[in-house]
């Protein structure tokens, strides 16, 4: 920057300067004081305008700010994705006559803490996301993994149209043992196709100790049994070592007999659940299709002999199969838990399975299903 000395320097040289110059005669006479004054002030502007060339300009800084908050018009523009991403997941069934999207869950959030033991209520919200209506005739199945004591199978209501929502509930059981517990379900439609997200939608809770077993106040025990004893009854009153049931190609109807050997649970034992795995088997021909849903019915049948055979539509079945997803389903089944603790006392607990909307189709082709190796879980607190 330039001294105060270095400009009166600079103004004395511009006096001297002039004060050097004669003036021509000819040309008119100037004061010099007001030539000194001239100098002056030209030469303090061409200073001010250096300073100003040297001196750069200050860059104003910024002031901090937050993140401002969202406007209404972003907020609008969020809620329009979120719709989009619905109507996008919705796109995506276009034209598929059954199609489910999942919502929410209206109840029992993953992860909730149910008591073992306890009943609650598991309720899904769902969208009809095909073209085609569900109606009565449509089912929620259970998939795979916990069943915790549900149904196979439980029917619509009502009818819910494309693009409807609907609420689906389902009564559970929490399993006996404490742990964390997952069942998958599916929907079904009237003619018996099963169909998902397209995975299943599924229920999962942690089973946590309530600090006391259901009635006895002793400790819990479960045990797995296979069948001890089995075979079937034919409707012309042959009997078979193997435990098959439908029809024959000689249009014989068929049922299926297994005993399970419960002498080991004391009599007077609270039983808290029961798991069922009928799953080790295998077809002839399409049973389902054929004869209809396949049902299980407690009794006292062995040794076996033509009279165990029941003609019709016996009343009070514990078990229900409506295809082979459902047959190859392990599951918690209260009915059966219900009858094997009415049977304690006994050395057995027996059941009979049959297809008993149609004994047979007369076709004179064999549907039938074969089991091989079925089991039962049972848990009971003694007394």
């Amino acid at each position: 920057m330039v001294s105060k000395r270095s400009i009166l320097l600079i103004l004395i040289m511009a006096v001297f300067l002039t004060a050097c110059n004669f003036p021509n005669a000819d040309e008119p006479q100037v004061d010099p004081a007001a030539q000194v004054q001239t100098a002056a002030a030209e030469t303090v502007n061409a200073q001010f305008t250096l300073n100003a060339e040297l001196t750069p300009e200050e860059t104003a800084t910024p002031e901090p700010s937050n993140t401002p908050e969202p406007t209404a018009t972003e907020e609008a523009t969020a809620e329009a994705t979120a719709t989009d991403v619905v109507a996008a997941a919705s796109a995506t069934s276009a034209g598929v006559c059954d199609s489910v999207f999942f919502v929410t869950d209206v109840t029992i959030p993953d992860g909730t803490e149910i008591t073992t033991g306890d009943d609650f209520t598991k309720t899904w919200r769902l969208r009809n996301a095909g073209t085609c209506t569900w109606t009565t005739d449509y089912d929620l199945v259970f998939d795979s993994g916990d069943a915790m004591a549900g149904p196979a199978s439980q029917a619509f209501a009502g009818d819910v149209a494309p693009g409807e929502e609907v609420d689906i509930s389902v009564v559970l059981t929490a399993p006996a043992a404490a742990g964390e517990y997952t069942g998958n379900w599916k929907l079904r439609n009237d003619s018996g196709v099963v169909f998902g997200l397209p995975d299943a939608f599924y229920v999962e809770i942690k089973a946590v100790d309530g600090g006391g077993g259901g009635g006895g106040g002793g400790a819990s025990t479960t045990v797995t049994m296979g069948s001890n004893d089995s075979g079937s009854v034919r409707s012309d009153s042959s009997t078979n070592p193997n435990p098959n049931t439908g029809d024959t190609d000689a249009d014989l109807g068929s049922q299926a007999f297994v005993s399970f050997d419960i002498s080991g649970i004391p009599a007077g034992s609270t039983v808290t659940s029961v798991q069922v795995d009928f799953s080790d088997y295998d077809t002839l021909g399409d049973p389902f299709t054929e004869l209809g849903c396949l049902r299980a019915y407690a009794g006292s049948f062995f040794a076996l002999d033509g009279s165990d055979y029941f003609a019709g539509a016996p009343l009070g079945a514990v078990l229900r199969w409506c295809d082979t997803t459902e047959l190859s389903s392990v599951f918690l089944d209260e009915d059966v838990e219900t009858a094997l603790e009415a049977a304690l006392g006994d050395s057995t607990f027996e059941l009979r399975l049959q297809f008993n909307e149609t004994e047979t189709n007369t076709d004179g082709v064999a549907d039938m299903v074969r089991f091989g190796s079925v089991s039962l879980e049972v848990t009971y607190t003694a007394p």
